[in-house]
């Protein structure tokens, strides 16, 4: 077999802060690419191997370096690299996809260490960048990129949706460490997370997905979800997928025919997204028949009023309604995600929405309750609302960690009577929000740590005491012990 060429090579990364997700966007580009007879890596790295990463490609020397970035502090690494590789060799054209650089494609481009960028899914665009670049052609052929031509910024929105999602399919083989994809459960199950289908027709305010997605749900077929699935389960003893469906249950006899087979093939679902106001008894009995572990449900706000704001089609009461027919069901775990910060809200409302997950808390013991901070998303319909308020987007990429909500660096502008001090209560409101579950633990002294720390945080967030969170720096060294592939 003749080597490699070397024009041909191409890198992707992706680099998360602290938590490493299956890189399954990354690995569906790299497929096609490899199709086409690219030399393709794949590196899906924390940030402190950023160097590591950096050295590599400047080696290797490819026809592009591309990096995969979704809008927050996850910006500011992808930054740090693409201007690392920069200084190192500036003849590697530099390649940004993903969520961010779709929603705001002028402000990536206007960076002097990024040279192209691809807009919505890259399946249908990436060869054909790849062929363009590997020709000298005219980058004017190409749909769906922006690029910089003559000192201007060049935007051919003109990008189309795939159709026929299994057309294109991930290649593992391509990662340059797959084990870092593989989390290990409490009870030595290998799980993987897993995406079946794209996009939510759903119509939340805040949600990205209005731009990026246009509100298209398109679904992989069953019998592609399973083959792929199976896959991993021979070749790698994958028994546990965690779906990142945005919507798991649009099509919902799918989703169960897809939940059974999986029960038939020894895998359980770990996780997978719901809508909450679905819900019924016999959803929930089809769920744990087929031994599905946790729910995630967007519970959003506790205020009538901002749940009507944000369009999320439920009220206060109906949310309590639910929670009380999960807690007939005590063998499956919820994650409640709640949202503080909307534009126009008061700290009445946020108040409403805290008293709402501690409420949730004592109805269903085994709830993770989640308070994360609003992010204004460009292209959502309160990313306008934002802005009308007072916010502005950071003017540079290397400034995106201020767009960070999981450790409390989101400047709140767009709420006028925040101060530098909210931010931090903000964070610690999500952590204390995260200690309320107090199920039975794996041992007597677990099960009393959490209920020692559920009846503190419970205190803590009914009578709005937020200082001295001496409780959040044990959760910090709790994670760091159980999940050591994170540093934080």
């Amino acid at each position: 077999m003749s080597a490699p060429d070397k024009n041909k090579r191409v890198i992707i990364v992706r680099v998360e802060s602290d938590i490493v997700l299956h890189p399954l966007g990354t690995l569906y580009m790299g497929n096609e690419l490899k199709k086409a007879g690219y030399d393709v890596r794949v590196y899906n790295i924390f940030k402190h191997e950023i160097a590591r990463t950096v050295e590599a490609i400047v080696e290797a020397k490819p026809l592009f370096a591309g990096f995969s970035t979704m809008t927050g502090l996850q910006t500011k690494y992808t930054h740090q690299m693409s201007e690392a590789v920069r200084a190192r060799d500036k003849d590697i054209k530099i390649v940004w996809g993903g969520v961010h650089p779709t929603l705001l494609p002028e402000d990536c481009l206007k960076e002097n260490c990024v040279d192209i960028v691809v807009m919505g899914e890259g399946e249908e665009i990436i060869v054909a960048l790849a062929d363009c670049l590997l020709s000298g052609g005219d980058l004017k052929g190409v749909r769906g990129i922006g690029y910089k031509s003559a000192g201007k910024l060049v935007i051919d929105s003109q990008r189309q949706f795939i159709k026929d999602l299994d057309k294109y399919e991930p290649d593992w083989s391509l990662l340059d460490d797959f084990e870092k994809c593989v989390t290990t459960l409490p009870d030595g199950m290998r799980q993987m997370d897993f995406v079946a289908s794209r996009g939510c027709p759903y119509n939340c305010a805040f949600c990205y997905n209005l731009k990026f997605n246009d509100r298209r749900w398109r679904k992989h077929s069953f019998e592609y979800v399973i083959n792929k699935i199976g896959y991993l389960r021979r070749e790698h003893n994958i028994r546990a997928i965690h779906f990142h469906d945005d919507n798991f249950f649009v099509d919902m006899e799918r989703a169960f025919r897809i939940l059974e087979a999986l029960k038939n093939m020894d895998v359980i679902a770990t996780s997978c997204m719901i809508r909450l106001e679905v819900i019924s008894d016999d959803i929930v009995n089809r769920l744990r028949a087929l031994g599905v572990r946790r729910i995630f449900v967007g519970v959003e706000s506790g205020s009538d009023r901002v749940l009507k704001m944000i369009n999320k089609e439920l009220t206060r009461e109906t949310i309590l309604e639910k929670f009380r027919l999960l807690s007939k069901f005590r063998d499956i775990s919820v994650t409640a995600a709640c949202i503080i910060g909307f534009p126009t809200e008061t700290w009445n409302d946020i108040y409403k929405t805290i008293d709402l997950g501690v409420t949730i808390s004592e109805i269903f013991p085994d709830v993770v309750v989640t308070f994360q901070t609003f992010i204004p998303y460009p292209g959502s319909r309160l990313y306008e609302v934002a802005l009308e308020n007072g916010f502005s987007l950071p003017r540079h990429m290397s400034e995106y960690d201020t767009f960070d909500t999981y450790k409390g660096e989101m400047n709140l502008t767009w709420l006028p009577w925040a101060d530098e001090k909210t931010k931090t209560i903000f964070y610690r409101i999500d952590k204390y929000g995260k200690l309320l579950t107090h199920s039975k633990g794996s041992s007597p002294l677990r099960t009393a740590g959490k209920e020692l720390f559920y009846r503190l945080s419970k205190a803590r967030l009914r009578n709005r005491f937020f200082a001295f969170p001496w409780e959040i720096s044990v959760l910090h060294k709790f994670n760091r012990y159980y999940n050591p592939k994170c540093p934080i």
